[in-house]
């Protein structure tokens, strides 16, 4: 854990879960649905429950990027951990099996458990209490696991304080892709193990190597496999749900008197060799934090408490990685954790809050500068292949986030040699082809608005397709591409100088109202198309609002904002179609294709809260009550930083109450537009 500072670095959420005799048998929920996430910023993770119980195939110590941001294999899966004084025997581990039972139930022992930049479980067991830390190294492929074993102030059945107590620690090894669970009747894996003294080398054929040491005590060889783990949530989902993991051995290591000195062991891990002396000093990530945070604070001054600022930037942090793409670094945002790459929507959607708002604006021009390099027929890559690295352009809206983002850092940082060597000319080649007409039928229509796709696409955010079905269809001319595409037209006209685009960009704006306002609905209808209007409400039109510029009235806009926080606002963010449309879906669950289905069907969204927070105020002319509003409005997001996923910000939740959370348990977008509406807020608020 960080050491203290003036400044509040290493955001802490504690975790006290219930013990009893009614938890004797399963863990109690807050132990069990309560996840965590540590990350070292090269697309690597740590993931797992408070009680210890793996109920995920994304749960491990470390889930290893051996080509940063991907290639992510799960290496060591878990620990099996036990403790031996006296006679008696304690094990602090938890495992769900097929049949239904736990074993161990190591969370009967946890007395406490807190989660900042590294987990810590405090464990009781008898007469002895043991202090276990997990931690990764900071851009490294490494993580250690830390027990500090002493005298609990009880004693043991007999009556004694123990003096000698013997910790074990079995590997369980995974070594697998990390979206998928391995079977040990699909055959020998071909695993290599190999081991003198404190060392341990776990080679799969791959070419991945685990690496584990151990400070104290041996190594004592055991291969065995362990059968039939239960992993919940993918039952959840309807997906494979059983694992079977290789255990070459166990550490062990005898305390020889726990009262008179400080008693630790550290177990040491990852996929590169291993030098203790990396591990010393401070947190190569404090600095690196305690610069944005102090960028933020300056911003919004004491409006946020110190541990959910910390806490904030530290969940902002997580996404920020490099890759490379034809042999070139490239800065880049993950779209969410444990089973998001990055995305070219997600990251261009990101980029402001993520990187503009904490002062991170040479990361934000690599990143702007990298994914121009990338830009085919003016559209910026949507995704890149998780194996082989090729962009995959199957997006309308990714390139006019790009322009919005590109036009955002130039304004903030006047970074005039940027916009000339580079962006401006992948603004333009955008607004051409878009223009001209490109891939998947995008292109501009006489009346100046961009249609896109057909029947077979999914081009904008809502984008669920499965078994070749499309759940939101909205091809044609959809509501926040034309209001992009206006934002695009109006700030590269001004700063380009162009009145081409400028009298282009007025043609849009009257298009745009004759389109999509309906003085019927009251709203801006969300998409058009060669069958018809649809008049589903929907939070794309809060868009159209929270752009610097709207090619809407205000008086239209307050209108907008009035009903989209009477009937899409949530405590979680925004519905994606108001509750009363008779395709309205209020629960996220049951099989992948059940959840596509409900995915912007009444499933709330937290990034929207942003565009909301950006709508609402603009739409009010910043009033008081305004900003009064929207801060009640994203403070349930911000309390939500310490349940759930301890730190993080889910991807979606229900869309009836209570809002049960769902999806990834880290979303990228979710994050910054909290963030960066806090940034808003907060400053605009004098």
């Amino acid at each position: 854990m960080a050491k203290k500072t003036d400044t509040v670095v290493e955001a802490i959420y504690p975790v006290d879960p219930p013990t009893g005799p009614e938890w004797a048998a399963a863990p109690p929920p807050v132990a069990i649905d309560t996840e965590w996430l540590l990350t070292n910023g090269l697309g690597s993770f740590a993931m797992g429950t408070v009680a210890g119980v793996n109920t995920r195939r994304y749960h491990s110590l470390l889930d290893a990027a051996t080509r940063p941001p991907v290639g992510r294999i799960n290496t060591l899966t878990s620990l099996n951990e036990m403790v031996r004084y006296d006679t008696e025997c304690f094990e602090l581990a938890a495992h769900e099996f097929t049949d239904g039972a736990f074993h161990p139930k190591g969370w009967q022992h946890i007395e406490h458990f807190e989660k900042g930049l590294g987990c810590r479980w405090v464990y009781v067991t008898g007469a002895v209490r043991i202090t276990k830390t997990l931690r990764l190294l900071w851009r490294r492929n490494l993580g250690v696991v830390s027990y500090r074993v002493e005298p609990a102030g009880g004693a043991s059945r007999y009556g004694v304080n123990p003096e000698k107590v013997t910790l074990s620690l079995r590997p369980l090894i995974g070594m697998r892709d990390y979206h998928h669970l391995r079977r040990a009747m699909w055959g020998d894996p071909g695993f290599t193990a190999k081991h003198n003294d404190a060392n341990l080398t776990i080679a799969s054929p791959d070419g991945t190597t685990l690496y584990l040491h151990a400070d104290a005590g041996a190594f004592v060889e055991g291969n065995d496999w362990w059968y039939n783990f239960k992993r919940r949530a993918e039952s959840r989902r309807q997906q494979d749900d059983v694992e079977d993991l290789f255990s070459p051995g166990w550490f062990e290591h005898t305390f020889n008197d726990i009262t008179r000195q400080v008693s630790t062991l550290n177990l040491y891990f990852g996929t590169e060799p291993i030098n203790v002396d990396d591990f010393k000093g401070e947190d190569a990530r404090v600095p690196h934090l305690r610069k944005m945070i102090t960028h933020v604070k300056k911003q919004i001054g004491d409006a946020v408490k110190p541990n959910t600022l910390a806490g904030l930037v530290t969940a902002a942090d997580d996404f920020v990685v490099e890759r490379e793409v034809d042999g070139e670094p490239m800065m880049t945002i993950l779209a969410g954790y444990p089973w998001f790459a990055d995305w070219g929507r997600d990251t261009m959607i990101s980029l402001p809050g993520l990187l503009l708002s904490t002062g991170r604006y040479d990361e934000a021009k690599r990143t702007l500068t990298a994914y121009a390099r990338h830009i085919r027929n003016g559209r910026v890559p949507n995704r890149f292949d998780d194996y082989g690295g090729e962009p995959h352009y199957n997006t309308v809206d990714a390139s006019l986030w790009f322009i919005h983002a590109a036009l955002e850092y130039v304004e903030l940082t006047g970074d005039k040699k940027a916009w000339n060597h580079t962006l401006a000319k992948a603004c333009s080649a955008i607004l051409g082809a878009y223009e001209r007409g490109t891939d998947d039928e995008i292109a501009m229509d006489a009346d100046g608005l961009i249609s896109a796709g057909n029947d077979h696409t999914q081009l904008t955010w809502m984008d669920a397709k499965r078994d070749g079905v499309v759940f939101t269809p909205r091809h044609g001319k959809a509501v926040e591409i034309n209001a992009l595409w206006y934002r695009a037209l109006v700030g590269c006209a001004e700063r380009l100088g162009d009145p081409l685009l400028d009298k282009l960009a007025k043609k849009v704006k009257r298009s745009f109202n004759k389109t999509f306002w309906s003085d019927d609905l009251g709203f801006c209808i969300d998409h058009v198309n060669a069958h018809g209007e649809d008049h589903s409400l929907r939070p794309n039109q809060v868009i159209a609002v929270s752009l610097p510029v709207s090619p809407l009235s205000a008086k239209r806009q307050k209108a907008i904002m009035d009903l989209v926080r009477e009937k899409l606002l949530t405590p979680r963010g925004l519905r994606t179609l108001a509750i009363d449309d008779w395709n309205y879906h209020g629960h996220y669950d049951g099989s992948m294709f059940d959840r596509d289905s409900a995915y912007h069907r009444g499933t709330v969204w937290a990034w929207p809260i942003g565009p909301y927070v950006e709508g609402y105020l603009r739409a009010n002319k910043f009033s008081k009550d305004a900003i009064q509003h929207t801060r009640s409005a994203i403070k349930p997001l911000l309390d939500a930083l310490a349940v759930d996923s301890l730190g993080q910000l889910h991807e979606v939740f229900d869309g009836n109450a209570p809002h049960r959370s769902e999806g990834c348990i880290a979303q990228a977008w979710s994050v910054a537009e909290v963030l960066r509406a806090v940034v808003l807020i907060e400053s605009k608020k004098n």
